[in-house]
């Protein structure tokens, strides 16, 4: 048995524990805050949220944790062979007799924090395909109703709808607010996105947000935001920032605009289009028209000196006068033309609505098909009795088992 008194040739004798208080003590002390700079390796995210992971040059290992608490604000994802600094203390954990160095705070190197975030996101998103150009939707030439997600009391609103009411006052606007900056900014516009998701016959939506620094901007670099813009059933109109600010929202919606204001004259731009069309042809039939009754005017003067034929001067006068009024009658036809396009379009949209498989469902009707290959009953023939049927209503679905069968719509015995 060993003595833990000290005498005058022997050491103290210390238990494995104070060891190992001692030296958590001195090593605790001494590296109570320290930077480390070196390569990741073996990590991992725990269900806890708290990361494990190793640092190690060419040399050396340090085993290293960051606890949730810590790591919930770090914007990018931790990966092996990343190069970091990290910022944190030593700590010892004596039931295993090994040290780890508990961080608080890791920095990229070479590149900064929010950077490597974004190129972490792009490259997974670019993996999926998501990016690629053919997978962009076209945006309707003449869309009628325009989603808009933004702050309700942001200048993109405003630059938004000022745009759209002189470029296109027929446009209807549904504004989905949203919190475009800050704490909880992000799940916010998601939100706001699939709010619109629920609006009927809506034809494109604009997710869109004035200037801003890269961490105002955050909100528009997040999955849970590209996500949303990705299950979108219509066209998205990425206007977030200004033209140098490029964000992961911009590269995953339809087409990225590249301010607030320039995406609302997307929008609007194919009836702009129309219109410039429209006076186009309009000027160049004036010019046309002009040009001719110059030409009939010069050879009018050449024939009065003729007194052989002064007697046609009334008739070159009513020709003059019939140039002019077909000349009315064109611009007035053009115009018409327009407006009549205009409402057979109207009414074609209406037309596909009511003849929509709902519409007519609501009338009474119901769809009757075979419950083991979904095929649709069309004809008495293709039904035996005792065979169960799948009957789709308006608003649900019944099984029918056929105990009887007629050929015709009236009882036996009428």
């Amino acid at each position: 048995m060993y003595s833990r008194k000290k005498s005058n040739n022997l050491k103290p004798v210390l238990s494995v524990s104070e060891l190992t208080d001692s030296i958590k003590d001195v090593i605790e002390t001494a590296f109570d805050s320290v930077l480390v700079v070196g390569e990741v390796s073996n990590a991992k995210v725990y269900p806890s949220g708290h990361w494990y992971f190793s640092m190690k040059d060419q040399d050396a290992t340090l085993s290293c944790v960051c606890f949730k608490q810590a790591n919930q604000h770090i914007k990018f994802k931790l990966e092996d062979g990343l190069q970091i600094i990290a910022k944190g203390k030593l700590s010892v954990y004596p039931p295993r007799g090994g040290y780890q160095l508990v961080v608080t705070g890791i920095e990229p190197v070479g590149i900064g924090e929010w950077q490597l975030a974004f190129e972490q996101l792009r490259q997974k998103l670019e993996l999926e395909g998501v990016l690629a150009p053919e997978r962009k939707r076209p945006i309707p030439m003449l869309p009628q109703k325009v989603g808009v997600v933004t702050s309700p009391a942001g200048a993109a609103l405003h630059d938004i709808l000022n745009t759209l009411n002189r470029r296109n006052k027929s446009v209807e606007v549904i504004i989905s607010p949203a919190k475009v900056q800050g704490e909880g900014s992000a799940e916010s516009v998601a939100s706001a996105i699939f709010l619109l998701q629920a609006i009927e016959d809506l034809d494109v939506i604009i997710v869109a947000r004035g200037g801003g620094s890269i961490e105002d901007l955050w909100s528009f670099n997040t999955e849970i935001v590209a996500r949303a813009v990705l299950s979108t059933t219509v066209p998205v109109i990425s206007g977030v920032g200004h033209e140098t600010d490029v964000t992961i929202c911009d590269l995953v919606a339809d087409l990225r605009a590249p301010t607030p204001t320039a995406a609302a004259e997307l929008v609007s731009k194919g009836y702009a289009e129309l219109q410039e069309r429209f006076r186009s042809l309009k000027k160049h039939l004036s010019s046309s028209l002009d040009q001719r009754l110059g030409q009939a005017r010069r050879r009018l003067d050449r024939l009065n000196v003729m007194p052989k034929l002064l007697r046609f001067e009334d008739r070159i006068k009513h020709k003059i006068a019939a140039l002019a009024h077909k000349r009315k009658d064109a611009l007035s036809s053009l115009e018409k033309l327009l407006t009549k396009n205009k409402h057979r379009h109207l009414a074609a949209k209406e037309k596909l609505s009511t003849l929509g498989p709902k519409n007519v469902m609501s009338r009474g009707f119901s769809i009757l098909r075979k419950l083991e290959d979904g095929q649709v009953i069309r004809n008495f023939a293709q039904v035996k009795q005792g065979e169960t049927l799948e009957g789709l209503l308006l608003d649900g679905k019944l099984y029918l088992e056929v105990k009887e069968t007629h050929e015709n719509w009236t009882t036996q015995g009428e």
